[in-house]
């Protein structure tokens, strides 16, 4: 049983780390394609002007402040942002399932150390 159960976990554990790549390859997708559209509203706050011509945003705490304005109304953008949450949590419980994984793998050979059991 324990031998068995070892000679498992290695491709159960490859498997999910394999699920982890995946979800974090997607992650940082979604994080560039949100740093395109900050760059994007960036570009246009700074270049927002009056009809004298004078900067709307004039210093940077403005334009930090427009910015983060932007990202709580724009519904792209907050759609993005739940969903890099969400992947966030998926990662961490897929870390914690790699983790214990690795712990049982773990456990399992102290038991058959102690035991001598190789059954």
């Amino acid at each position: 049983m324990i031998k068995e159960r070892l000679l498992e976990l290695p491709d159960l554990i490859a498997e999910k780390k394999y699920e982890l790549l995946i979800l974090q390859e997607q992650l940082a997708d979604l994080q560039e394609d949100m740093s395109k559209w900050e760059l994007i509203q960036m570009d246009d706050i700074n270049n927002a002007v009056d009809d004298k011509g004078k900067p709307l945003y004039s210093n940077d705490a403005k334009r930090k402040a427009e910015l983060e304005k932007r990202k709580q109304t724009d519904e792209w953008y907050t759609n993005r942002a739940k969903e890099a949450r969400e992947l966030n949590r998926e990662i961490a419980r897929k870390n914690i399932i790699v983790e214990q994984l690795y712990n049982i793998q773990s456990n399992l050979r102290a038991i058959c150390r102690l035991e001598g059991n190789n059954d």
